[in-house]
């Protein structure tokens, strides 16, 4: 099984390296590894090739426009998508595509928790945030972290690719579109870490009810416009 993994990324300079490297380490060697960059200004894409990754150049300004040129891009039956301020745990490839050895399997997400987060931070991804995915798996309304997730490439083709008209949501959407080809599935072993940047700027009240109103957006069709970068 060949797996391409897709990072899409803008101004990812400080925290690429780390990503890339973790790549490197899994216990499941990706097949390629796709940078698809925002025309950072930072140094972001030199990084990248120098560390082995294809970089591609992206110009939309957001995230599921990344998602899109990477998978497009991408030689892989598998599809594995993360984010350029993530680091994964070294069995997390090997985790997130075992369920696509049965056919059935179209979509994969995995578990997520905080590179730099505290007790707090850890607390809520283990008792709310990564049952959360489970829980909405469970009920066929998949809800899992592009930083964590995998789709099978000929599904992803059938549905017509990410939505680059999506600013938000485009991992969501995703996966509820594949549904009708075929299972997904959650991946609590498949843990992937990000950066808490978000819920240190943002704090966790505007957090919290910005994804639970995204949620709910998601759920009839329109999500959120507008979303902050945060570097």
């Amino acid at each position: 099984m060949r797996v391409s993994v897709v990072i899409p990324t803008y101004n990812e300079g400080k925290r690429i390296a780390a990503c890339i490297k973790s790549l490197k380490a899994q216990t499941l060697k990706p097949y390629e590894i796709i940078v698809a960059d925002d025309e950072s200004p930072d140094k972001t894409a030199a990084i990248a090739k120098k560390m082995g990754a294809r970089v591609i150049l992206v110009s939309k300004r957001r995230i599921s426009a990344g998602r899109r040129a990477g998978a497009k891009a991408a030689r892989g039956e598998i599809i594995a998508c993360t984010d350029g301020d993530t680091v994964l745990d070294k069995n997390w490839l090997r985790e997130l595509c075992a369920p696509f050895s049965d056919s059935r399997v179209v979509s994969a997400h995995g578990a997520v928790f905080l590179t730099d987060g505290n007790s707090i931070d850890a607390a809520l991804c283990r008792f709310f945030l990564n049952p959360y995915f489970a829980a909405t798996n469970a009920l066929g309304l998949p809800s899992g972290a592009g930083s964590s997730m995998a789709v099978r490439l000929s599904a992803l083709k059938k549905i017509g690719g990410f939505d680059e008209t999506l600013v938000t949501g485009e991992d969501v959407d995703v996966q509820r579109r594949v549904r009708r080809f075929g299972r997904t599935v959650f991946i609590g072993d498949a843990v992937a870490y990000v950066s808490a940047r978000r819920i240190r700027r943002w704090g966790y009240l505007r957090f919290f009810l910005f994804h639970l109103g995204n949620w709910l957006r998601i759920l009839f069709g329109n999500p959120a416009r507008a979303y902050e970068r945060v570097r």
